[in-house]
């Protein structure tokens, strides 16, 4: 698991609207192999190094929206899959013996 710098702004769907801006903090990334695909899990989201999931409502709240956006974010997730050392081993994909494997 490692941390990574994050800054989002929350955005109210219903109301069209942005609520929160510019939340500056770190999201917590663990990085598995499922099936062997990396899947890249939110483990934490952390503002004034405190974890906002342990926090009230509204941080478990904010905490939610943050890791939903990190967990869309394709830049962020690339990153944390080569920060961990995932690397795909094949000639394109289309390869059958293709694979991701962990080199580290």
């Amino acid at each position: 698991m490692a941390r990574y710098d994050f800054c989002h702004t929350a955005h109210d769907e219903a109301l069209g609207i942005d609520t929160i801006y510019d939340v500056e903090c770190e999201v917590e990334l663990s990085v598995e192999l499922d099936a062997g695909v990396p899947a890249v899990m939110v483990d934490g989201v952390y503002l004034n190094g405190k974890n906002l999931f342990a926090g009230n409502a509204l941080s478990k709240a904010l905490a939610a929206e943050i890791a939903n956006a990190a967990a869309a974010d394709d830049a962020l997730i690339s990153r944390a899959i080569a920060g961990e050392g995932y690397v795909y081993r094949g000639l394109g994909g289309n390869d059958p013996d293709g694979r991701f494997v962990r080199a580290l």
